[in-house]
């Protein structure tokens, strides 16, 4: 009866040490196959896949949303704070600087 008790206790070696559970899964034949699962969850984790929406397809305000809106709104707020001589100048100037940081989250 004590043998039945030693099989869920933590596995050790002959000379009582505790086996790491790599050792286990390699004895169960489930390292390559544990291993290729971790890897698959830390891949789908650090990569989350980008859904592409077609832009064509969507409604007028959905494409603004996506498209203009975010980086309009930063503009806007630059230049309220701003209130330089020239807004539609400093609104372009904006613009075209800061276009490419708003083009990644698309």
């Amino acid at each position: 009866m004590a043998d039945a008790d030693n099989t869920s206790a933590t596995p050790a070696n002959n000379d009582g040490t505790e086996v790491p559970s790599e050792s286990i899964h390699a004895e169960l034949g489930l390292s390559s196959s544990v291993l290729r699962v971790v890897a698959g969850e830390k891949e789908a984790i650090e990569k989350p896949v980008k859904q592409k929406v077609d832009l064509q397809s969507l409604p007028a305000r959905a494409y603004l949303d996506q498209t203009v809106i975010p980086i309009l709104l930063q503009a806007l707020s630059t230049l309220a704070k701003e209130r330089p001589p020239n807004p539609i100048e400093y609104m372009a100037a904006y613009l075209l600087k800061n276009k490419s940081q708003f083009e990644e989250k698309q």
